[in-house]
């Protein structure tokens, strides 16, 4: 066994203490400073108060709470809001460690303008007026092709001022990324019920059955999330079964834990809802009411999927798929949890609606404890609005006819493939060289003029992606600018949160609203009539108008005062189905989808086994790439706190796995995508299975914790860009500008030390699951073998 120094301590056991590590205001113990009640803050050495503001965070899809503190208009410490129905005053290390990205040292404060070949980094710094002319020059040489204009973004269901400034300028090409994440299970679960995700009611259930994912480290929700199962968990005394392919800090806690074959998450679920069938322990009247299949008919399908032969697929006992199967039906309420790596597989839509399907026939549907529609209010965007143009090729690829505007990596794909014109792209916030599958192609197609001819990047950094850029503006990080969001909260109770500024834009940067309202007054043509609000606050006050409760507790100045706002009165209304149905065009869970059927897939959930699993090798193994509770994506290499903790990512392979391959814990390994990667996809025209990247090198970490056929790597570290902390490099605090600096930056290790990981996404095809467009992640096939240097 090797020696584990207090550094090799500290990463390793990062990510089982991260959520523990959650702070807490009412633990003056755990924080640098001492709190006071109701989330007020003073220094420790003077005693006097902070001054402080709610916002909320954007480190991660949650959305958590936030308090920034500020002392001499500097932000001192984010901690949580304690009036936030999700994360309810706690916050996770991500969070804390925003400050991090607000005081980047290499964070853009000035437009650069490209002043060499694209990805040579050299720039000339401009003042915004010629940034704005140049810009708007160039979308006017193209405005009569107006869809030669593709915006790029994270989240484009939360950017809908990106949306509404793409609309108004006539281009259908605004774009999102959803489909790299989680893209099958919103198609799933709006195919079947009607609506675009689920909400488990873990905090009352009595039974969740978890396939896949690992909310302890990485939930939509997340620390609000964690929150309810560990009550679930510790009040009400629910038992917890995971079925992954590795151990993770969701299978800490536990009662029962397996491992299951990478792909096998469908046959596994129809086999539990087979011996539900098939031992009467369905709920009869739920289904004849509420679904759009018979009994008879869903027990004839079921009845294929039988546990002998899901032993064979997915390599859990069939007598534990019985009793497990029996246990869930008879505990009442159940749920199930799902996504992550459930949904990351060519076959990720249909493992989706198979894992639903056990909640459908077991009558926990939208009740208390049960697996639960998202409640959310609708934010209405702010009149005039602008039309929404055709849909083109680009936006939605007639390929993946159910995925919509958020098929980014196949469009990304056309792009270089010649097979869409482009005039000019603005990405925004968003770093797809590094996130995306293949992200070394696309690096490629960003650095040919011929083939994107001007490149405009809206971000505070000098990521991957904005290296390529001609313009770079210089936006105001989430702690410096005003956005709102409504989200679905684990409490069952919908939300809206206000994110405002808790300190004011640093030099020169600028938020997205100013940016986009002055290139459409330069733009004009009619595009400046959507952007006529005399600030941002007018336009946010315009999108609340329509939520009567929030208007009469006072609107956005309730929200500058608290953060957030939910009816008070409001309790989780369970079962609001039974007066105005499901919102599908049957107005019932449709476990029969028409709209499947009508695109050649089978209509009800089923099981189709990923061809690249059948017959490996003895020496190919199946990649997993996870994320952690420590580095989300690409968002937080650049926070020193968080990379002190998490900032390699050695691949993770079973004891037998390694004997057999002549590793040893610590070598210097090459991870290989094999040939085998893609087989058997049923690939339209122009979806390719390959990548530029085919290698990277890491070192093996040796660990019982993961399946012997699998091996696995951290998400969130590798990066090439992204500035010096990101990759690991000590920065001098003289070469800083004044506002940025911070002298633990001198203070960085672990570059030298340990090195800062790898990126294992570049060497992933685009493999988009053709039912739900979302990326095949877990479908790598790979070998692994000791590096010769």
């Amino acid at each position: 066994m090797r020696k584990i120094s207090r550094r090799d301590f500290l990463k390793l056991s990062a990510a089982g203490t991260a959520v523990l590590a959650i702070e807490s205001q009412l633990n003056p113990l755990a924080e640098a400073m001492e709190l006071m009640t109701g989330g007020r803050s003073v220094n420790r050495t003077s005693h006097l108060p902070r001054s402080f503001l709610p916002s909320t965070c954007t480190q991660c899809p949650a959305g958590c709470g936030i308090m920034g503190y500020v002392e001499e208009s500097r932000l001192v410490k984010i901690g949580g809001n304690p009036k936030h129905i999700n994360n309810q005053g706690t916050l996770c290390a991500r969070g804390q460690a925003g400050i991090n990205a607000l005081y980047d040292p290499d964070r853009i404060l000035k437009p650069l303008k490209r002043a060499g070949g694209r990805g040579k980094n050299r720039w000339t710094t401009i003042d915004w007026r010629q940034a704005y002319d140049e810009v708007a020059k160039t979308m006017q040489q193209i405005r009569p092709n107006p869809a030669q204009f593709v915006y790029l973004t994270e989240d484009l269901r939360q950017d809908t001022l990106g949306r509404r400034f793409t609309n108004a300028f006539g281009s259908p090409n605004a774009i999102g990324a959803a489909a790299i994440f989680d893209a099958n299970k919103k198609v799933a679960t709006e195919l079947t019920w009607g609506a675009a995700g689920d909400m488990p009611d873990v905090a009352r259930t009595k039974y969740a059955l978890i396939f896949g994912a690992n909310p302890m480290e990485s939930h939509p929700q997340f620390v609000g999330f964690v929150r309810r199962l560990v009550d679930g968990i510790q009040q009400n005394q629910a038992k917890v079964v995971t079925f992954d392919v590795r151990l993770t800090n969701t299978s800490a806690l536990a009662k029962e834990v397996y491992y299951v074959n990478p792909g096998t998450y469908s046959m596994l679920a129809l086999s539990m809802a087979n011996v539900i069938m098939s031992e009467g322990l369905q709920d009869s009247g739920f289904i004849n009411q509420w679904t759009n299949v018979s009994e008879p008919d869903l027990a004839a399908h079921l009845a294929q999927f039988t546990a002998e032969k899901a032993e064979k697929e997915t390599g859990v006992a069939a007598n534990v798929i019985r009793r497990i199967a029996t246990e869930f039906a008879t505990t009442k309420p159940a749920t199930t949890v799902s996504d992550g790596m459930a949904s990351s597989h060519l076959n990720g839509t249909q493992n989706e609606r198979a894992i639903m399907l056990l909640n459908v026939i077991t009558g926990n549907v939208d009740i208390r404890g049960g697996l639960c529609l998202p409640r959310q209010y609708d934010l209405a965007d702010a009149s005039p609005v602008p039309p929404a143009p055709a849909a083109s090729s680009l936006s939605h690829p007639a390929e993946l006819p159910l995925a919509g505007q958020q098929s980014i990596e196949r469009s990304l794909q056309m792009i270089q493939d010649r097979k869409y014109p482009v005039g000019m792209i603005m990405s925004h916030g968003f770093n797809p060289v590094y996130s995306n599958p293949d992200g070394d192609a696309f690096a490629e197609a960003l650095k040919d003029d011929s083939l994107i001819p001007y490149h405009v990047a809206v971000t505070p950094y000098m990521t991957e992606t904005a290296a390529l850029a001609d313009i770079i503006l210089p936006e105001t990080t989430y702690l410096e600018g005003w956005d709102i969001e409504a989200g679905p909260s684990p409490e069952q109770v919908p939300y809206v949160a206000l994110r405002q500024p808790v300190v004011p834009p640093l030099q020169d940067s600028k938020s997205f609203f100013d940016i986009a309202a002055e290139l459409s007054t330069r733009i004009a043509g009619g595009m400046e009539g959507y952007f006529n609000f005399k600030s941002v606050e007018d336009y946010i006050s315009a999108r609340i108008a329509g939520i009567s409760g929030l208007m009469s507790a006072g609107g956005l100045n309730y929200l500058k005062q608290y953060g957030v706002w939910y009816d008070p009165r409001s309790k989780p209304d369970y079962g609001a189905f039974a007066t105005g149905g499901f919102q599908t065009p049957s107005g019932k869970i449709e476990v029969s989808s028409p709209r499947l059927e009508q695109q050649g897939y089978s209509a009800l959930p089923s099981y189709d086994p990923v061809a690249a699993f059948n017959k490996l090798s003895k020496d190919e193994l199946v990649l997993t790439i996870y994320n952690t509770a420590i580095q989300y994506d690409a968002k937080t290499a650049n926070c020193m706190w968080l990379d002190e903790i998490l900032h390699d990512n050695p691949v993770l392979i079973n004891p037998q796995t390694a004997a057999s391959l002549g590793i040893k814990d610590g070598d210097k390994v090459t991870v290989v995508r094999t040939a085998r990667t893609g087989d058997g996809v049923r690939s339209p025209e122009g979806i390719g299975v390959d990548a530029k990247a085919r290698s990277v090198q890491t070192t093996a970490f040796i660990t019982e914790g993961i399946h012997p056929r699998v091996v696995a790597m951290a998400n969130g570290v590798g990066h090439t860009g992204f500035g010096r902390i990101a990759q690991g490099k000590k920065v001098d605090k003289s070469s800083v500008e004044r506002v940025l600096r911070d002298p633990n930056t001198e203070l960085v290790w672990w570059g030298e030390k340990d090195g800062t990981g790898v990126n294992p996404k570049k060497i992933v095809p685009v493999m988009p699951d053709p039912a739900g467009g979302g990326q095949a992640w877990g479908d790598v096939v790979v070998t692994v073998g000791k590096s010769s240097d």
